[in-house]
């Protein structure tokens, strides 16, 4: 009767964690500030490159703020060794899993996009200008995962 209820609870709690993971709502006090990819005038006209840079933005800033909500608030939690954790930190990293794939379904919608995009711009080929917007989109990758490489590269350690 009592691994019934210990099953009980703790499947309850996976639910109740999972469920408040989903919210999508992060406090962005002490975050890098948001990538602005800024568009160049010679292509602020064509509407395929626009929307390819304002998706690759959005999902630059989403992963980059779950990461940095999963690595401020959970410090302690991530630095612990496999054999140390508890069953809560357990239920704790499983809530991270469920927080960091519920953004997957709102930054597949902008993948479907980008890849649409890069799909239509193979058939036609690429030229200069969808070459910029490449590296354009690229370097901001580049530069926001150093950022974050520097920002966090210690704290988790410590």
């Amino acid at each position: 009767m009592i691994k019934s209820y210990k099953f009980i609870s703790l499947f309850l709690s996976l639910i109740f964690v999972g469920m408040a993971g989903c919210t999508g709502k992060i406090d962005r006090t002490g975050f890098l500030k948001p990538v602005k990819i800024k568009i160049p005038n010679d292509i602020k006209n064509d509407k395929s490159k626009v929307e390819f840079i304002k998706a690759s933005e959005k999902i630059i800033n989403d992963l980059s703020d779950r990461f940095e909500n999963i690595a401020l608030h959970n410090k302690e939690l991530l630095n612990k060794k496999e054999d140390e954790l508890t069953v809560m930190d357990k239920i704790k990293l499983t809530k991270l899993s469920v927080e960091l794939i519920s953004v997957g379904e709102s930054l597949n919608r902008e993948l479907e996009k980008i890849n649409s995009y890069m799909d239509k711009k193979q058939e036609d080929g690429i030229n200069q200008p969808d070459l910029k917007v490449y590296e354009i989109v690229e370097k901001s990758i580049e530069e926001r995962i150093n950022q974050l490489d520097k920002k966090y590269n210690d704290y988790l350690k410590n």
